[in-house]
């Protein structure tokens, strides 16, 4: 009879410190951090790289699962030194799995669908663009400009690391980048396979789950 009691009791004590040990969601979290991708190698553009920032809005509906909107942007002023000077922009939405088995440590995992936004322009010489009896001043440069919607989605995760009551540390967040901008020489559809990494600083805020 000791013997079960003990048990019990036992029982009773890792359930409590196990439930302590948990992280709680509250409602809402919002996330401000930098942001690098890398754009691997597409047709008749070099792969290169990217830097910027990000932002993400999340709603928690349980302790476990939330929704996510992410905006974001990245650039690129000269890539490979071909003075090519380009911008992403994404919009994505999705759901993500948290992971809140301990109390400092918040795994999860999320996969976002959406769009991205590209602008791509070059400095021209008017110069090379006249034929015959037209003269044009040296020195006159214009930007050609090619602007574009695609798709776009991410699928990966991250670590948030608690080091207040409603701030956490994101060391990192890495996802898998696809979009699907049309190449710039023949305005065909092609499929970029690039990779996201982020890291900042998480805020809580509402009620906890």
């Amino acid at each position: 009879m000791k013997k079960n009691i003990t048990l019990v009791i036992g029982f009773v004590l890792w359930c409590t410190s196990t439930a302590t040990a948990q992280e709680t969601a509250t409602t809402m979290e919002t996330f401000l951090g930098y942001t690098f991708t890398r754009f691997n190698s597409a047709t008749n553009l070099p792969a290169f790289n990217a830097n910027g920032g990000s932002a993400q809005f999340v709603y928690n509906f349980s302790n476990w699962i939330g929704v996510v909107a992410d905006l974001g942007a990245v650039h690129n002023g000269n890539i490979h030194n071909i003075h090519l000077d380009s911008t992403l922009t994404n919009f994505l939405l999705g759901p993500r799995i948290a992971f809140r088995k301990w109390s400092r440590m918040s795994p999860y995992f999320q996969a976002l669908f959406g769009g991205v936004y590209g602008t791509t322009s070059t400095a021209v010489d008017l110069a090379l663009l006249t034929t015959g009896s037209v003269v044009v001043p040296a020195g006159n440069i214009l930007r050609a400009t090619r602007a574009q919607t695609a798709f776009g989605m991410t699928v990966g995760g991250g670590l948030d690391i608690k080091v207040s009551k409603h701030v956490s540390f994101r060391p990192i967040q890495l996802e898998y980048l696809l979009t699907q901008l049309r190449n710039p020489v023949t305005d065909d559809r092609n499929n970029q396979n690039n990779l996201r990494y982020s890291a900042g600083v998480n805020f809580t805020f509402g009620e906890a789950r």
